[in-house]
């Protein structure tokens, strides 16, 4: 769990009139927008009255009021309203909660929960203003470290998505292939794609057949090419607790036009990695970790705990450089 990083608080879409509570970490949030359907607010999602949600309350004007006195408080946090005060009587200073840097962007609204102030704005989803979507959202009770793993694991479709992973059809039509595929230390994280280059100086390819990023804190891309169109999800693992996550996905779907349909029903690829990792989840937090053993093709999920070690000890931009920056990992699958 990395403080100092934006998170995905909410679709755009899912954020409307009503307050909006969310959970990020071990953070209760409410999301809200004025009642003009502006720009979106993240605080604390608790009155600092008498401890009631915030988010069961409701928008006024460009505040949000307690369900419980009606105290309001602004975008920033202060209480600005006391029903129960007699006229002419101040709102003390303290009156007031936790507000965190909220920003609206790619069709996500995104919360900053780190003691920092966010140094630029949320890293940018490629093709997310070009591309028709279909988006949705899912909560796993597992770690979002768990998830995260599993979307860049490569090893895992031909057994885990029957029917409904590209890998999983070609496996069935061609069998297990040995192959070597590249992976390269970036800014952000790391890029893993196939066919590797031919030497270390080679730029990132822009056109690989298949194309995957880990991006800090929890995003992961996956482009693989097809004959008719291009596979490519964009998916956010938000931790919500220590064992608990939310997924927030978007994948490219036909069309022309950019736009965003909202998907209320889980998908199947992610329904059958959650149904795994879920029950991964129960061992881990019965044995702990030391059972675990692992093979070659496991590479990019052991880079993935190194630079968020890295990043939970404040060391990412300046130890980034100690990781192996290019390895060519030869794997059958």
């Amino acid at each position: 769990m990395l403080e100092n990083h934006w998170y995905v608080g909410s679709a755009s879409s899912q954020l409307g009139e009503a307050p909006k509570a969310i959970a990020v970490m071990d953070q209760r949030i409410v999301l809200y927008r004025g009642a003009d359907g502006g720009a979106p607010h993240a605080l604390e999602d608790r009155c600092c009255h008498r401890g009631v949600p915030l988010s069961i309350g409701k928008v006024v004007d460009q505040n949000i009021a307690c369900g419980y006195h009606g105290w309001q408080y602004d975008g920033a946090g202060r209480c600005v309203h006391v029903p129960s005060l007699c006229a002419g009587a101040a709102i003390p200073s303290g009156f007031k909660v936790r507000s965190f840097p909220c920003v609206e962007q790619d069709h996500y609204v995104w919360v900053w929960l780190g003691p920092d102030e966010p140094p630029a704005p949320p890293r940018r989803i490629r093709g997310a203003q070009e591309y028709a979507w279909k988006q949705g959202s899912v909560d796993a009770k597992c770690s979002a470290l768990l998830f995260l793993e599993n979307m860049l694991d490569g090893a895992h479709p031909v057994f885990a998505h029957k029917g409904t992973h590209p890998a999983w059809f070609f496996h069935k039509l061609n069998g297990f292939k040995e192959y070597e595929y590249e992976v390269r230390v970036t800014d952000y994280g790391y890029a893993l794609f196939y066919p590797a280059t031919p030497s270390p100086d080679a730029p990132i390819p822009d056109d690989a057949d298949s194309f995957t990023t880990f991006e800090l804190p929890d995003r992961v891309t996956v482009l693989q090419k097809g004959a008719a169109t291009d596979f490519y999800n964009v998916l956010h693992m938000v931790p919500t607790g220590p064992g608990t996550c939310r997924i927030e996905w978007m994948s490219r779907k036909r069309g022309d036009r950019p736009c965003v349909e909202w998907v209320p029903l889980e998908p199947k690829t992610l329904e059958q990695d959650r149904v795994l990792q879920e029950s991964a989840q129960l061992n881990y937090a019965r044995a702990g970790a030391d059972f675990e053993r692992s093979v070659p093709a496991d590479y990019a999920t052991l880079l993935t705990r190194k630079i968020l070690k890295l990043a939970q000890a404040g060391r990412w931009d300046s130890g980034r450089q100690t990781l192996v920056q290019r390895k060519l990992v030869l794997v059958r699958q």
